[in-house]
This record gives structure tokens, C-alpha cells and sequence, in this order.
């Protein structure tokens, strides 16, 4: 068996013809049996859009996708009336995941012949935050990423906290809640192997981005680092390990692996906005591959 699995495919009105084309030309060359998106597939209001569209092109086999930051994106006028991330999904995206045929990894498993997808968002926890991260004599505080920037430093803010509902004052609850609910999941699936699936990175080998030079000033996007995973989720996967036959994210938008953690394959897909990549996960050879740009 053979899983198609990509991240990131923001499928934006600007660039989702170029995005879904190249998802065409995956499936058309591959014929994977499984194919699942590991998150930020389209803001929540285009759900149903988004996944319909998704079907159209791989119309046959198992469809399924875990949610990212962006998928809970909603505009200033309907993001009051949100509660929390859970009333986006049972507003937005359980329907759409009905009507498209489409597994929704954050609410349940995806059971197949040889294993399960267990899957998730993931949040951040700020446990990749670059350690006592000072610009000149000031120091990044917690406040300041709670509050998603630091204007002494920069403009640039994590743009999150203006979109996403109900995650700013309990960041930290968020992303336990997340951890929770994938280990639930998790225990679920028996002796069967699990291909763990999620939005943001569990682990420092997947976050696909090098670390900070000693010596040099930090650059002020190290700022944003604290944003790319959940530690917490990492530590959780630790202690089931002996469930797990691998391991994919996104979410950082760079590439990472396939590279061993622990003992088991992972890798970070590195899409970018229009620039979608994919990797192949072959069941058999229990390995992933990376899909060349090209497919010749």
C-alpha cells in the first residue's frame, strides 16, 4: 500500500488551481492507495470548498486530513461567536468532512488492512522558543509571547492570535488539550502499527530550520520559533514509540527528513505557499520517500 501524504496546501483563490494541479499530477503518476493532508488546507469558512475539491481529484480511496492553525482561521466579524477551536470544528469542518467523504484524523482514526492514521493539530506550547532570546539589552519575555510580538523589536506579529478564536489567553491549555487528545487516540488503535500524523512539530529533528548561529545577533524571525511546535506532543509520542511505524508534519513550511527519531522514521513535508511538496509513505517497506518536484 502506498500513502500519499502532504501538509500546507493552503488553498488560497490565488493559487489553488497551481496547488491542486500538481496534487493532480501526484495522483495521477503515484496511484496511491491513501492519500492525507497533515494540516492548514483551507481557512474554516472554505472548508467544504476546499475538501470537495480534494475528493474531485483523488475520488477513489481513503481521503483524510488533520487540521493546522489556518484551517481555524475566521474574519473579525464571525470570530466573536466562536467559543473555542472545538466550535469551529463541529461548525465547519465535521460537515464538510461528512459531505466530502473525508476522515477527520482530530475527531477520529482512519483503521487500514496494515495500520492505523492517528492524527491531530497539535497547537505550540512554546517549547521550541529560543532560550533566554535577547535582541541587544532586551530580553524576550513570556508576555510577549503570549501576546504573538515584540513591536520593540519588530512590526511582524504572529498573526494567529488576530485570527484564530479563543486560543490567546490559554495558549498553553490549548496545546495540552491537543496532547491529550491525540494520546487518547492513540490508545485506541491495539497492537496495529500507528503512522502518527499532526499540523506542528513534536520533535527539534522536524522543525526543518537550522539553529541560531553562536555569536551572531539573532535575526528578528527567531522571535517566531516558539511557534513552530508542541514539546509537550513530542513527549507524549516518547512514550509510545513501540506503537508507532512513523511520524509526519508541516506547519513550518521547510522541509525536514525523512530522518530517524528514536528509532522511527519522521518527516516534515515543507510545503510553502503554492510550492506544495509531497512524500510517499510505502506501507511494505515500512519507509517514506520524498516526490521529486518533477514527477518524469
Amino acid at each position: 500500500m502506498k500513502i500519499l501524504l502532504t501538509a500546507d496546501l493552503h488553498l488560497l483563490r490565488a493559487s489553488r488551481e497551481h496547488t491542486l494541479s500538481v496534487l493532480a499530477s501526484w495522483v495521477d503518476r503515484l496511484r496511491p492507495e491513501v492519500m492525507v493532508i497533515a494540516g492548514d488546507v483551507a481557512s474554516a469558512p472554505q472548508a467544504a470548498e476546499a475538501l470537495l475539491a480534494l475528493r474531485r481529484i483523488f475520488s477513489q480511496g481513503w481521503l483524510a486530513i488533520c487540521l493546522g492553525n489556518h484551517d481555524f482561521w475566521m474574519h473579525d466579524e464571525a470570530r466573536p461567536r466562536y467559543a473555542s477551536l472545538e466550535q469551529v470544528v463541529e461548525e465547519h469542518w465535521l460537515p464538510a468532512t461528512r459531505q466530502a467523504e473525508v476522515v477527520l484524523l482530530d475527531s477520529g482514526n482512519l483503521e487500514l488492512p496494515d495500520l492505523y492514521l492517528v492524527g491531530g493539530y497539535g497547537h505550540y506550547d512554546l517549547g521550541f522558543a529560543v532560550p533566554g532570546l535577547a535582541y541587544g539589552d532586551l530580553k524576550i519575555s513570556e508576555a510577549d509571547y503570549l501576546r504573538g510580538a515584540c513591536p520593540e523589536v519588530s512590526a511582524m506579529r504572529w498573526r494567529d492570535f488576530q485570527l484564530m478564536p479563543a486560543i490567546q489567553t490559554g495558549l498553553h491549555e490549548v496545546a495540552a488539550a491537543q496532547v491529550t487528545g491525540f494520546e487518547r487516540r492513540l490508545i485506541q488503535t491495539g497492537m496495529k502499527p500507528v503512522l502518527a500524523v499532526m499540523h506542528t512539530a513534536p520533535f527539534q529533528e522536524l522543525l526543518g530550520i537550522p539553529p541560531l548561529p553562536v555569536g551572531v545577533p539573532p535575526p528578528e524571525r527567531a522571535f517566531f520559533r516558539a511557534y513552530l511546535g508542541n514539546r509537550g506532543m513530542g513527549v507524549m509520542l516518547r512514550r509510545h514509540l513501540h506503537r508507532l511505524c512513523g511520524i509526519v508534519c508541516g506547519h513550518t513550511h521547510r522541509p525536514a527528513g525523512p530522518v530517524d527519531v528514536n528509532g522511527v522514521p519522521g518527516v516534515n513535508v515543507g510545503s510553502d505557499y503554492g510550492a506544495p511538496k509531497a512524500v510517499v509513505y510505502e506501507v511494505a517497506e515500512s519507509r517514506f520517500w520524498r516526490v521529486p518536484d518533477r514527477l518524469s
